[in-house]
């Protein structure tokens, strides 16, 4: 930032108007366009007292910076403030940049408004923004109308994407649409305000105390899909999302990136594209859900394809979208990631490019010259199932065969199935996890329910020859480790025992349940239970054990206390 620059900003500051609106820019190779927006916020800052405007560059290299530097000399703009970085890490990186600025200073603005570079704002439009959140305490971001230069609405006001929303994207068959209507993400233009899930981010306006509350834009999607992203986690946290047609703002779709521009041709999609649609489906929705979503969109997609050719219909996709889309798919993702790594990391997230559109840098010089002073640093996003699996793995020696990581990692895969929605969905993983927690408890004896609360990078440690049935025999001056089950569940099938033999060291708290023969000086610990009686048709469970029937209370007789 020019001293010129700072100097102006400290005197606007110091004001007596207290700032209540700060508008945040981001410009990437687009200086005519930003400086065009600019010129349109004149009006709109001298009828709304307390307006500040930044303006962030992602390190354009192409002159950019000194253009909006001259210009707003020039003009004499004392009330814009200007960022430049030095580095393009995308849309969120780049907003978050200046939101951290603006959340540093000692009287931090009531809400900030995010907008695009390639827009002109209509009269009033900021101003009936700010209004409406006066008036709505409980909404937490609101959008603008977006529309052409001649007054012809784009729609900027959408749904959350869902499975059904991609049938419709990729079938684009009339009657199919019609009946999925409710769940389209693009339903036509509202004519009043209304609460939608999400709204555009070319003109969004967000109240301070979400900022503070949810924390700032998730910096691992580099362009698109983060407003989508940030206003799903806003509505989780309990506020809600307008759309506020009132406020009209000019949009020219597609010049800042251009990859969304419907007057020409459409291009190739980029490959942070895929990865921000990637990352919102298995972020917000789960790995296997965006998996189906992507089985189904792309399904439908071929079949509209055949269907385009038959009926001789103008080819408007972008070229090579569907080997894109599987080349980018979480599913060839994971499988590049398990030839990598051996375990696939369904959450990651690649890095893109820096001369890709937007923009920035939290760790410039920029940024670190305005420590947080309290505001929340983006939250750490929560480990996949997958990447928890990879770390028990790596902890139990990358051995795929031993019976702790084997337990693990179908706790592991018990506590992920319960985030699944809507519960419809999660049956089928379910009937899985119960076969599998069966499974890995009778055959080895370790008993690990998905309600156990477990740590990062957890070691179950257990020895060869443990387990439930099978005329099996432990040897001598074996190592029993703490909690496990030991002996025949089901002691209607009495033959089935295991045998311990001399100097047995079983650990505290196991259990050690009927039918089982102990050798010569073995060592039990503390709290362990050893049932050495148990009729048959009988299961014993929990510490201390209580016996229960397996069998249905009309074919067995009724529990008795051990």
């Amino acid at each position: 930032m020019s001293a010129t620059t700072q100097a102006s900003f400290q005197a606007s500051g110091s004001s007596d108007c207290a700032i209540r609106l700060a508008v945040i820019v981001l410009n990437y190779r687009t200086a005519d366009l930003t400086i065009s927006c600019l010129e349109s916020l004149v009006s709109e800052v001298e009828t709304l007292p307390g307006t500040q405007v930044y303006v962030v560059d992602g390190c354009s290299n192409d002159g950019s910076v000194e253009k909006i530097s001259a210009a707003i000399a020039d003009a004499q703009w004392n009330w814009v403030t200007f960022l430049p970085l030095e580095q393009n890490r995308g849309y969120a990186a780049g907003n978050n940049a200046a939101v951290r600025q603006i959340l540093a200073g000692e009287t931090p603005p009531d809400y900030i408004l995010l907008l695009n570079p390639d827009t002109i704002v209509r009269p009033q439009a900021l101003a009936t923004l700010v209004e409406f959140m006066d008036r709505h305490p409980e909404a937490g971001i609101a959008g603008s109308r977006l529309e052409e230069l001649d007054g012809t609405p784009q729609r900027s006001a959408f749904r959350f994407p869902t499975v059904l929303s991609e049938l419709d994207d990729g079938l684009r068959l009339g009657i199919i649409s019609k009946l999925l209507a409710p769940w389209t993400v693009a339903p036509p233009v509202p004519e009043g305000e209304c609460q939608v899930g999400w709204v555009a981010g070319a003109s969004m306006i967000v109240r301070r105390s979400v900022w503070e509350s949810v924390g700032l834009m998730d910096e691992d999607y580099f362009l698109y899909y983060e407003e989508v992203d940030f206003c799903l986690a806003v509505q989780r946290a309990g506020w809600s999302c307008w759309y506020v047609p009132q406020s009209r703002v000019v949009h020219f779709v597609g010049q800042s990136s251009g990859v969304t521009d419907t007057k020409i041709a459409p291009k190739r999609r980029p490959t942070y594209w895929f990865d921000s649609r990637r990352r919102f489906f298995t972020k917000n929705y789960g790995w296997w859900y965006a998996v189906l979503a992507e089985l189904v969109w792309a399904v439908s997609f071929v079949l509209w394809r055949v269907r385009r050719v038959i009926q001789r219909k103008t080819d408007t996709d972008p070229p090579h979208l569907l080997v894109d889309f599987i080349r980018n798919s979480v599913l060839v993702k994971t499988m590049t990631e398990f030839l990598k790594a051996g375990l696939p990391d369904i959450n990651n997230s690649q890095s893109s490019p820096a001369d890709s559109p937007m923009v920035s840098s939290t760790d410039s010089p920029v940024a670190s010259q305005f420590p947080r002073q309290g505001i929340p640093e983006l939250a750490e996003p929560e480990l996949s199932l997958w990447q928890q699996i990879r770390e028990d793995w790596e902890a139990h020696g990358r051995d795929w065969t031993k019976p702790g990581f084997r337990a693990v990692a179908v706790q592991r895969f018990g506590v992920w199935r319960m985030k699944i929605q809507p519960k419809l969905l999660r049956a089928p993983f379910s009937i899985l996890y119960r076969s599998l927690y069966r499974k890995v408890r009778n055959t080895y004896g370790i008993d690990l329910p998905f309600t156990v609360k477990l740590g990062r990078r957890v070691v179950v440690e257990h020895q060869s020859g443990i387990i439930v049935h099978g005329y099996s025999t432990i040897g001598d001056d074996s190592i029993i480790r703490q909690g496990v089950t030991l002996g025949n569940r089901y002691l209607d099938r009495p033959f089935d025992a295991p045998k311990l033999g001399k100097r047995v060291n079983v650990g505290a708290g196991a259990k050690l349940l009927g039918n089982v023969e102990i050798g010569d000086d073995a060592n039990i610990g503390a709290n362990a239970v050893v049932l050495s009686d148990i009729p048959a048709g009988r299961t014993a469970v929990g510490i201390p054990a209580k016996l229960l029937p397996i069998k249905p209370a009309s074919e067995a007789p009724a529990p008795e206390p051990s």
